[in-house]
């Protein structure tokens, strides 16, 4: 991704015109003799180097105190809340996707591993990202894709969504959550292009992985890939949760099912290892397995909206 370099008395005189005199950005365009395309670009700049400050003054500190609640009962490295206006849960995933891209941009430092799994979230939080060159980033798939993902996007198309918006190198799984049984899965993993990224996920610097459910309206049972007595088997076992295709219950123990003979990614024990494991979910629906996954200490990092992390406050107290 090429950054733009523009001359600074340029970038002040249309930084004055558009913040001072309330030009348009096509006006700015017509008067200083450029392109409305490069007056954004020049404003983009303007503001990435320091001379457009821009400063909002807070009215209350209650998110941050709720924030640092929160960071502070799971023991976790950093939580942020999205502020919800709407309980609509489609309204409240595209919050949360947005704090999160806002997060992913200000976080990664150059020369990261970043290993990425799918989940809805993360897809929308890939419409809300802003480009930044990234020097050195590496984002990892460190999953299979779903084979009958209902949407317009797969696994692969998610992290080469994430590496391009940051001028980064994307490393691709290709292979898929779940393979038909454990016959084809272990001629999947004894291939040497498999293990090799396999190896890589396990090694990432950070880790961004959505927080999945088992009810009906879930990504993981929304694709099919599940057989009908495994799904009957997670009820019985009583999984509140999954991560990666890696299944959990409530207190946060990791549980053993039928499907790990066919899966194909990270384990959860593997993922604790990574430093950082950034979790992003949000809605009613979450609840139960943000809670394992706090509880099991497979995340350090929580992003989700304001009203679960209510809830989550109230549990257990």
């Amino acid at each position: 991704m090429k950054t733009d370099l523009f001359h600074p008395d340029l970038m002040q005189e249309v930084a004055k015109l558009y913040y001072y005199e309330d030009l348009t950005q096509d006006k700015i365009g017509e008067v200083v003799g450029i392109s409305r395309q490069k007056v954004w670009r020049i404003l983009r700049q303007a503001r990435e180097e320091g001379l457009v400050q821009i400063k909002i003054v807070e009215s209350s500190d209650k998110l941050s105190l709720n924030e640092a609640r929160l960071q502070e009962k799971y023991h976790l490295k950093d939580v942020k809340i999205a502020v919800s206006f709407s309980e609509n849960e489609k309204i409240l995933l595209k919050r949360v996707a947005q704090v999160a891209a806002s997060y992913i941009k200000n976080r990664i430092e150059p020369y990261t591993t970043l290993g990425v799994a799918y989940g809805k979230t993360i897809f929308e939080m890939t419409h809300y990202l802003t480009p930044k060159d990234i020097p050195g980033l590496r984002v990892v798939q460190i999953m299979g894709g779903y084979g009958k993902l209902k949407g317009d996007v797969m696994a692969v198309e998610l992290a080469r969504r994430i590496a391009d918006n940051f001028d980064g190198q994307v490393v691709y799984l290709m292979a898929p959550a779940f393979a038909k049984d454990q016959t084809t899965r272990d001629a999947i993993m004894s291939h040497e292009g498999v293990l090799k990224v396999l190896d890589m996920s396990r090694k990432a610097d950070v880790a961004l992985v959505g927080i999945g459910g088992v009810s009906e309206t879930s990504t993981l049972l929304d694709t099919g890939d599940l057989n009908d007595y495994e799904i009957e088997e997670l009820r019985r076992k009583k999984v509140v949760g999954n991560i990666c295709g890696n299944f959990y219950d409530e207190s946060g123990a990791i549980v053993e099912t039928l499907t790990d003979k066919r899966k194909i990614s990270i384990s959860l024990q593997d993922l604790r290892r990574i430093p950082i494991v950034i979790g992003v979910a949000g809605g009613k629906n979450k609840l139960l397995p943000i809670q394992g996954a706090l509880n099991g200490k497979f995340i350090q990092v929580l992003i989700t909206d304001d009203l679960t992390a209510s809830r989550l406050m109230r549990s257990e107290e």
